[in-house]
């Protein structure tokens, strides 16, 4: 199993599981998404006990995930950007975590329909760009630690 320098052993498996549930419990909130913030018809329709279950299950993972990135911050993200190493994909997987942050906010506390319906569609496609971008982020994380061993 990889490890995260710094970190604990089981640090880097938690990190996965805590990310693939988020993303899965999110996957499973599009429907709901589509059916009630765009007023479409979802190609799937979840009952209403697993919207229940997965808006929780995305609620608690995202609380997981705060916890996760804070973890994150205090070695690895100060040490690769001491190492001036993937800064600019560290960076941007940093901002758009707060982007989410505040728009899961706006989703539920936005009076206006139309706000909500755009922070509902927003975080939606900027969950799925922080899922690539956190994939090419260890890709070239990885990259780095290969040359590193190599001697370059």
């Amino acid at each position: 199993m990889r490890r995260l320098s710094g970190y604990p052993r089981w640090f880097y498996a938690a990190l996965m599981i805590v990310v693939t549930a988020l993303v899965a419990s999110g996957i499973l909130l599009l429907p709901n998404m589509i059916e009630l913030r765009l007023d479409m018809d979802a190609p799937v329709h979840l009952s209403g006990s697993l919207r229940l279950a997965s808006a929780a299950a995305h609620s608690f993972t995202a609380f997981l995930a705060i916890g996760v990135v804070g973890a994150l911050a205090t070695v690895h993200m100060r040490v690769g950007w001491n190492r001036k190493q993937n800064r600019k994909s560290g960076i941007s997987l940093l901002a758009l975590f707060f982007f989410l942050l505040a728009s899961a906010v706006g989703i539920y506390y936005f009076g206006d329909m139309d706000l909500s319906r755009l922070s509902s569609l927003s975080h939606s496609l900027v969950g799925l760009v922080l899922v690539l971008l956190f994939a090419w982020h260890a890709v070239v994380g990885r990259r780095i630690r290969l040359q590193k061993r190599r001697g370059r």
